[in-house]
């Protein structure tokens, strides 16, 4: 099983090879647990502000749905001060500005997703897929995501679980279908894993195993999943979707030509031209860009 390198020099380098990586700790324990905190009051209705519009397919966690479901909450860290600190911290973002080679990262969306305990359904999993099958909105190829569990995270929780190196498959008709699938959510994981299986490519499959305060950072085009949480306790990470300084919003269009829109769409301010302008700063803050010198030192 390859592992995450922790020579600074190959750090990157790893990232291009593998499309993810594990950084060291980066925050405490203290940060992580008043985090974890936090989400159990942001379930409870607490919020410190309010989102500028509602936005469509907005996933609302309610105590019903605790013991049934994976749970997703989306934009929490503009509503969530405590939340925001982590997911914003200038740490996260230099680190996905020296994987992704660009001088500014920008949030572009980002979730809480709690995972029920000892529950064996599809409906606690999460499907493999990429990130960019529902960013056809961006310009850009180089977006990632940091992936930050708000406790100590292993296979038995059903830990986000990367297929190494399926960021540089090449491109076949199978392959793009693939790619294109919004599986998430998915009511038959299995089928996806015989797609998988019919490829003829090399299918490792690598558990994120993490220590409380660490990230994992992956390329939009990994593959990723995770499978059912058989620990006793509930899983509850946040995911924080990231634009590079170049990503921009481009037309994409469904295959009956509707036109395609992302939830971030419906909260950022207009161009002159109409288009959703992903720099504004109110849901697509700057996390890190060249000069300020947080977080440098985590990677470099």
């Amino acid at each position: 099983m390859p592992r995450a390198c922790c020579r600074r020099s190959q750090n990157v380098e790893f990232y291009d090879d593998h499309g993810w990586w594990i950084s060291p700790k980066i925050f405490s324990d203290e940060q992580i647990d008043e985090a974890l905190e936090s989400a159990g009051r942001y379930y409870a209705g607490e919020r410190d502000s309010e989102l500028p519009a509602p936005i469509k397919r907005y996933l609302n966690w309610t105590p019903d749905q605790a013991d049934r479901r994976l749970a997703k909450d989306d934009y929490v860290l503009q509503q969530s001060n405590v939340l925001g600190a982590i997911g914003l911290a200038p740490v996260v973002g230099a680190i996905a500005a020296r994987l992704a080679r660009t001088d500014e990262v920008r949030l572009f969306s980002s979730s809480l997703i709690h995972k029920p305990p000892l529950l064996g359904s599809d409906a606690a999993k999460v499907g493999w897929h990429t990130d960019r099958a529902y960013w056809q909105t961006c310009a850009s190829e180089k977006m990632l995501t940091a992936w930050i569990p708000l406790h100590d995270c292993d296979a038995e929780m059903g830990t986000i679980t990367m297929i190494d190196r399926s960021h540089c498959w090449p491109s076949s008709p199978a392959v793009d279908a693939l790619r294109a699938g919004t599986t998430f959510i998915s009511g038959d994981v299995a089928n996806v894993e015989r797609q998988l299986g019919e490829l003829g490519l090399a299918i490792e499959k690598v558990p994120m195993s993490l220590e409380k305060g660490q990230v994992s950072f992956h390329h939009c085009h990994t593959f990723h999943g995770s499978d059912v949480n058989r620990s006793p306790r509930p899983r509850v990470c946040l995911t924080v979707h990231l634009q590079d300084e170049e990503n921009t919003y481009r037309d994409a269009r469904k295959p009956n030509g509707e036109p395609i829109v992302h939830n971030t769409d419906l909260l950022v301010r207009r161009l002159p031209t109409g288009r959703p302008d992903y720099r504004d700063v109110s849901i697509c803050p700057v996390i890190w860009r060249t000069g300020m010198g947080q977080g440098r030192d985590a990677i470099y």
